[in-house]
């Protein structure tokens, strides 16, 4: 759409200029007979010029209006379709009183209803408005002409002709204190605006770029801007943007729709400081819900963007900007007030506002060129929380319906939860994984402490055991034995005497089973949970 309007553009001035050829070489020739001297048949030719580019632009208008189609009437009654009558309702005859008979005789059981596995799925997300290679592009062209040593980790190749070029190699026009206008080697209305502002962040600079809404307050060329779309696919970052330029003269007023794209350039191993390098190229895109108004003529832009780097303890910016697409027939006059007027004060608005910047964004900075997707994770989930809530859908799904006729409940199997192959296709969770852990090692301690209170009751070199009290058809150990155990072991005045290592081994014992319970019971509700 943005070709045609500049086609239709160019022709409308080829043919002003065609149409006042004519009128032109009457007043050269008629001068001396009106008393017009060189200077007023030059500003004589201007105003034609112009009268005859406005004529062109209205009667297109009008006559657009003049053919435009009427309205399609509206349909007759008649061509309604009368409605289709529904068809007539079979009603189902019952069944003789014997085969009614029959079929009370027979067993009835109740059909095991089919439980369904629900799984959930991730929400549809609808396609990109522009694909990742489309993104990919726009990068590697802006690249090509500023940094081209970056170009080997970007997956397209650049698709434009102008040819590659460093920053380096770009031609000095002019040079102020703080400012300094470059222009490329081979494309005379390809810019670069250079401008240095010290003690001011990187972020601040880049937050005042980013914020497209704010951006008429500093760019005295730009007569209202505002952000179409964001968006981020396949973790490049990007937004859609139109913004709306003022009208010069001999310029008509102009906007555009730009497609954007940030990201971070990685550090070189030359700069052993790794300051950080952002940048965002631009292109020209076709967009529905920006279309083409005729209070604006709209504007092409093959190439646009920016580099900003941190100084020191300032950042520099470095702005692209092409403007051919303003056309071939401005003079180069107005190409230098651009350039070296209105842009670099523009920039000093900008700096300006970026000081004032408070707030700083919330995904700064750009993803790194070259860097792997982050959060491609995300977009599936994770097969244990599937067949967990697989499991959970299983039992929510059970009911009365599940059992025979006769009350008796038919054998299910159910999974285990820890299988015993050795498989290594078989995974555990890592939370299983570690509650297995403790618990083994709590069966080791109490292992040990069982070993230690069984070693230290057994006296060695007697015959009397630690269980001996619970013995059957024992002789009783002799008197003073008894009176040492007794002292020490055992408790008297209860029956015929319970021995202190019973009662420790006893507790040792429920304690470890109360232990390993209440382990195992946690490791099953945190696996069904």
């Amino acid at each position: 759409m943005s070709r045609t309007a500049t086609t239709s553009v160019s022709n409308a001035d080829s043919l002003a200029l065609a149409l006042s050829i004519s009128p032109i070489a009457f007043l050269w020739s008629s001068r001396a007979r009106f008393g017009l001297d060189t200077l007023h048949v030059g500003l004589l030719q201007i105003i034609l010029l112009l009268v005859l580019r406005a004529a062109l632009d209205v009667l297109p208008n009008r006559l657009r209006r003049s053919t435009a189609p009427s309205a399609s009437p509206s349909p007759t009654k008649a061509a309604v379709t009368a409605p289709t009558p529904a068809p007539p309702v079979l009603h189902r005859q019952a069944a003789p009183r014997r085969l009614q008979a029959i079929d009370e005789a027979r067993p009835v059981t109740r059909p095991r209803k089919a439980t369904r596995r629900r799984v959930r799925q991730a929400p549809a997300v609808g396609p990109p408005a522009f694909p990742g290679e489309k993104l990919d592009e726009v990068v590697a062209n802006f690249l090509n002409i500023t940094e081209p040593a970056y170009l080997p980790l970007v997956p397209r190749e650049p698709t434009s002709r102008i040819p590659t070029a460093t920053l380096s190699s770009w031609k000095r026009t002019y040079k102020g204190e703080t400012v300094e206008v470059l222009q490329h080697p081979t494309i005379s209305s390809l810019y670069a605006i250079c401008a240095t502002f010290a003690d001011l962040p990187l972020a601040n600079l880049f937050q005042a770029l980013q914020d497209i809404n704010t951006r008429p307050k500093w760019d005295s060329m730009c007569a209202g801007a505002r952000e179409v779309e964001r968006f981020e696919v396949d973790g490049r970052r990007g937004n859609v943007l139109t913004m709306q330029m003022k009208g010069m003269p001999l310029v008509k007023a102009k906007d555009l729709v730009l497609l954007s794209v940030a990201g971070t350039l990685p550090s070189s191993e030359t700069d052993p400081a790794g300051k950080r390098r952002i940048f965002a190229a631009s292109t020209s895109v076709d967009h529905p819900a920006c279309p083409v108004t005729p209070a604006y003529n709209r504007m092409s832009l093959g190439i646009s963007g920016f580099v900003i780097d941190e100084v020191d303890a300032g950042s520099r910016i470095i702005q692209i900007t092409d403007l051919s697409g303003l056309g071939s027939w401005v003079p180069s006059a107005v190409f230098r007030t651009i350039t070296e007027t209105m842009l670099p004060k523009s920039l000093a608005k900008l700096g300006a506002a970026a000081a004032a910047v408070t707030q700083l964004p919330a995904d700064f900075p750009p993803p790194v060129l070259g860097s792997a997707p982050m959060g491609a994770a995300d977009d599936f989930e994770d097969p244990e929380e599937l067949e967990l809530s697989e499991y959970d859908d299983e039992e929510d799904n059970f009911d009365e319906d599940d059992l025979p006729f006769d009350g008796v409940a038919q054998p299910v199997a159910v999974e285990a939860p820890f299988p015993a192959s050795n498989d290594d296709a078989v995974a555990l969770a890592p939370s299983i994984s570690r509650d297995l852990h403790a618990l083994l090692t709590q069966l080791r301690s109490l292992s040990t402490r069982l070993a230690t209170l069984e070693s230290m009751v057994e006296t060695p070199g007697s015959g009397w055991k630690w269980y001996a009290p619970f013995a059957r058809a024992q002789a009783p150990p002799p008197r003073r034995e008894q009176d040492r155990i007794a002292g020490s072991d055992v408790m008297t005045g209860v029956g015929s005497g319970i021995s202190l290592s019973k009662i420790l081994t006893t507790g040792s014992l429920s304690a470890a089973a109360a232990a390993v319970g209440v382990a195992a019971v946690a490791a099953w509700g945190r696996h069904r949970r």
